[in-house]
């Protein structure tokens, strides 16, 4: 899903160079609020460390989006890593990192899930220095059409490997998992078994007409991340100008104590600097 939304957005592959001069600047976010304001690492068409270089001024959290392929990965060197946790001290930063998505951990086919869970703890161990505020986690592996005996299977193999990621972070409660297009009650088994945090995305439950007030009302108390951007029906993260204003309102003034990090989850220049203004103008 993600990388079809940063191939729509324009963004170039992760290891081009830019001037920081080349770049328009993003408007800032006056109004007080309580929560971490976030934006994604795929915002300009640049590496990692430029990105998160020209964001930090904009952000108190950057999400740093993985991901990993056969043809290709953007995962950064330690040398890299050093220069985004000075970053992060310089400017008072704290990152989310979202796991790649190639790979689904709850997949009927043992192998895969194997893979998700190497490539997820790699990433623990290269980022860890980074200190992340959240770790976004998806349950795939399953929809909204799964019978009750698929249910328990992926609940069943999910089970042993999520006591693995939860033994080797530094903090359980900073793996948040985020709710898909399938029911999230289907994973509260999962979060009574785990001291699990919750990574809770509108757009996924406008996209599916969940009922968001009531999904907030249950899990904003286990809420670490927010994610919001604009939603049609479809995969793709539009501006948060696609979502009626009233909605937006609604949803803020639902979440007004919160105050861990709300990500504008948007890839590209256009699409970010236009969710800020919108998120300015219903703040």
């Amino acid at each position: 899903m993600r990388q079809a939304a940063l191939k729509k957005s324009g963004v170039k592959p992760p290891h081009s160079k830019n001037s920081m001069s080349d770049f328009p600047t993003l408007p800032l976010i006056a109004t007080p609020r309580r929560f971490r304001l976030g934006v994604t690492s795929f915002v300009y068409p640049a590496d990692l460390v430029t990105n998160v270089r020209r964001l930090a001024p904009f952000a108190d959290d950057i999400e740093i989006v993985f991901f990993e392929s056969r043809d290709s990965s953007n995962l950064p060197n330690q040398a890299e890593v050093e220069e985004l946790r000075q970053l992060a001290r310089q400017h008072q930063l704290t990152y989310t990192i979202h796991f790649p998505i190639d790979k689904a951990l709850g997949s009927e086919n043992r192998h895969e899930r194997e893979q998700f869970l190497s490539a997820a703890l790699r990433i623990i161990e290269l980022c860890r220095p980074l200190k992340p505020y959240g770790w976004i986690l998806h349950l795939e592996g399953i929809d909204a059409t799964a019978s009750g005996a698929r249910r328990d299977t992926w609940r069943h193999d999910l089970f042993p490997l999520l006591r693995v990621l939860a033994g080797i972070v530094d903090n359980p409660t900073h793996i948040c998992v985020e709710n898909l297009g399938y029911p999230f009650a289907w994973c509260e088994p999962l979060l009574i078994e785990h001291p699990f945090s919750v990574c809770l995305d509108l757009g996924h439950l406008l996209q599916m007409d969940y009922d968001w007030q009531s999904h907030v009302a249950q899990w904003l108390p286990r809420t670490r991340i927010i994610h919001l951007y604009g939603s049609n029906k479809t995969s793709r993260h539009y501006s948060l100008e696609m979502t009626p204003k009233p909605l937006v309102q609604n949803f803020l003034k639902s979440i007004q104590s919160y105050s861990d990090v709300l990500t504008l989850e948007t890839f590209g220049f256009e699409d970010t600097a236009s969710s800020l203004t919108r998120l300015q103008e219903c703040l």
